[in-house]
């Protein structure tokens, strides 16, 4: 059912903004508003609320979200108003606050800005770069609003479900398959898959994400914000995962890394007069750190990843990226049968 953005369905409904941009401009239309600055995309997540808080609030130092989580919490709230840009990071946030209100059986309604802008197909084993929407201009076209069944809420709610669970391997092959329930699907779906290492012809390899940023680092210290530009400006992949992920995250995986491997693949200098923590640091390849690029030792050697409830490069889960016969990437657990690469001796024994 499709409803005014203005009608008495929406009266008292809470509106849920993607971000505080959209907080911002909601609010001059809308009196009750909430934000989910959390990007979901990145770091660990949980099925359970209370969970989920504490670990969210672990990874950023801080608390994301709090008054939306404060909401979802209430037994008998009012009725949710999500303000969804097409993009991956807006589809997870719209799939936590389902699998929230699901069991309480409360109203939900989703307001999806822009919906005649096409969104585009990967292609490859890169996800499609994240389209900008201009959010005043989205709202002054007084957008329509949909009205979710429950059982368009108990669906989308499993894809949240799924992207919390240990194992990876479940929602790589619900994105895989689902792009007819969402044409983002397939963005996520490439999206997760290239955090965990690739097991290739060649064996074991970085994973894809990994992969282009370290292509970025030289014999030559540079900063992440350089490491950014250039990824943004090449054109390469890196651009479209960046658009994803941000400049910060950049700075936070070469810093990982350095530590991780104490040096010995990537090297890292402080600037301590710089307060940007985009220029606070520089990065080069440590004398022959660079032939992690053409084959990976073994799980150890690089520093873990969390993906939602999994995590890419544990060796005690040797979870690998594979790819089917058109080249699309999914994940799977590593067994002894894969050769070379397989078991505990070539993996890297403890």
């Amino acid at each position: 059912m499709w409803v005014s953005l203005m009608s008495c369905s929406l009266q008292d409904a809470v509106y849920v903004a993607i971000g505080r941009i959209a907080q911002s401009e909601l609010g001059k239309i809308a009196s009750s508003v909430v934000v989910e600055d959390d990007n979901l995309l990145l770091g660990p997540s949980s099925v359970d609320p209370k969970r989920h808080r504490a670990v969210r609030a672990r990874h950023w130092g801080v608390q994301p979200s709090a008054e939306l989580d404060e909401d979802l919490a209430r037994s008998d709230g009012k009725p949710l108003c999500v303000v969804l840009p097409p993009t991956i990071r807006g589809l997870l946030s719209f799939s936590r606050i389902c699998a929230s209100v699901a069991e309480r059986e409360r109203q939900v309604f989703a307001m999806a800005l822009s919906p005649d802008v096409m969104v585009a197909m990967p292609q490859g084993p890169d996800p499609a770069e994240e389209v900008y929407v201009d959010v005043a201009d989205a709202l002054q076209r007084e957008p329509f609003v949909a009205q979710c069944s429950q059982l368009e809420i108990a669906l989308v709610a499993t894809l949240w479900k799924l992207w919390c669970r240990r194992s990876p391997v479940a929602i790589s092959r619900f994105c895989a398959s689902g792009g007819t329930f969402h044409p983002q699907l397939a963005n996520l779906g490439r999206y997760h898959a290239g955090y965990f290492p690739r097991l290739t012809v060649q064996g074991l390899m970085l994973s894809r994400f990994d992969d282009l940023l370290l292509r970025q680092l030289s014999s030559d210290w540079i900063a992440p914000v350089k490491v950014f530009s250039n990824g943004m400006r090449a054109k390469s992949g890196l651009h479209a995962w960046l658009s994803h992920v941000g400049d910060f995250y950049v700075s936070g995986r070469l810093l990982a890394w350095s530590r991780h491997g104490r040096g010995r693949i990537i090297e890292c200098q402080e600037h301590p007069e710089k307060s940007s923590e985009l220029s606070r640091w520089s990065f080069r390849w440590h004398a022959g750190g660079e032939k992690i690029l053409e084959q990976l030792p073994s799980l150890q050697v690089a520093p873990p990843v969390s993906v939602g409830g999994a995590v890419a490069y544990d060796d005690d889960r040797a979870w690998v990226c594979r790819f089917d016969v058109r080249g699309t990437p999914y994940v799977t657990r590593l067994a002894p049968a894969d050769g070379a690469v397989g078991g505990r001796t070539a993996l890297g024994a403890r």
